[in-house]
């Protein structure tokens, strides 16, 4: 029998369930959909990262200033979703000087284990990164917990040299700039000691290439807490790829729920997630959510 099929039998009889496993999945829902994914961003000051946040959500979320540093102190900046929040934390930028780096040692490495993903901006029109590399080998990779999500975004590529081949109309790089910028992100990826696929050219002003840096934070994140990321986007932002990796992501944490949780059965949760995991059209979707007799957790998915 197919599995698929048994998944949509039993939540069709949802409300036939003893009360105290409906409630035990309506809160695992709530809970899930109600907390707060903690992302830092990083890096040096005037790389643009408040800049960055207010082109991915859309709004004013974060100062911004061309004279001076904005975030001289740790910030956190509360994204409204639905009945949760994402939760940006602006850490101070490193190489305004060496006694200000010292300062913020502590403050990374006592807040860097809370993030659920860490983002690290750079300019990349930089001429070089020894203060970056130094911050990063010496205090950020060695409190990252193994496995825990990072991602280099190299910010500013409209002003990769030559700079007047930017294509303005179609906010695109030119032939010789596109190959600066390639060489550019091989060459950070390698010393920084990432894989290049963690490593996202952008910029934020010219909204270039901000769907390929959500789609990868989107895969990045832990199952679970993919929906409330892609939830505070800026529309535009939300593919339809980053759409449907969260919902997978949710299926399977669901099912994993149900089959450990609330049937008792162990190991086979994960199977049942993984079947969930592939019913990410929206008609299998809408069976599911219809029988679940929380009207608050419906709303969080009206953009499903």
């Amino acid at each position: 029998m197919n599995m698929q099929v048994d998944i949509l039998e039993h939540f069709s009889q949802f409300s036939q369930l003893p009360q105290e496993k409906v409630k035990q999945l309506i809160d695992w829902l709530s809970q899930t959909f109600s907390y707060e994914p903690k992302v830092g961003i990083l890096g040096k000051t005037g790389v643009g990262k408040s800049s960055l946040c207010n082109a991915l959500f859309g709004k004013n979320v974060a100062p911004v200033s061309d004279i001076e540093s904005c975030t001289r102190k740790l910030q956190e900046i509360s994204v409204r979703v639905g009945s949760g929040n994402i939760k940006l934390v602006d850490l101070p930028g490193i190489g305004e000087s060496r006694e200000r780096d010292l300062e913020y040692k502590d403050l990374y490495s006592k807040h860097l284990p809370e993030f659920d993903l860490v983002l690290w901006v750079l300019k990349a029109d930089d001429k070089a990164f020894s203060s970056d590399e130094e911050f990063y080998h010496n205090i950020v990779k060695p409190h990252l917990k193994q496995g825990k999500p990072f991602i280099i975004v190299l910010n500013q590529v409209d002003k990769v040299e030559p700079f007047r081949e930017w294509d303005i109309a179609n906010c695109v790089p030119g032939h010789q700039q596109q190959k600066n910028i390639d060489a550019k992100s091989k060459s950070v990826a390698e010393k920084f000691g990432i894989d290049s696929t963690a490593l996202i050219p952008v910029s934020a002003n010219e909204n270039y290439n901000l769907i390929t840096l959500v789609e990868t934070i989107t895969y990045a994140l832990p199952k679970d807490k993919k929906v409330t990321f892609v939830n505070a986007l800026k529309e535009k932002n939300r593919s339809e790829e980053a759409k449907k990796e969260a919902k997978r992501g949710c299926f399977e944490a669901l099912g994993e729920e149900i089959g450990t949780a609330l049937l008792g059965v162990g190991d086979l949760g994960k199977n049942i997630g993984k079947t969930f995991g592939q019913a990410v059209d929206k008609t299998s979707f809408g069976k599911v959510v219809n029988c679940i007799p929380d009207n608050s957790v419906k709303k969080i998915f009206s953009w499903w």
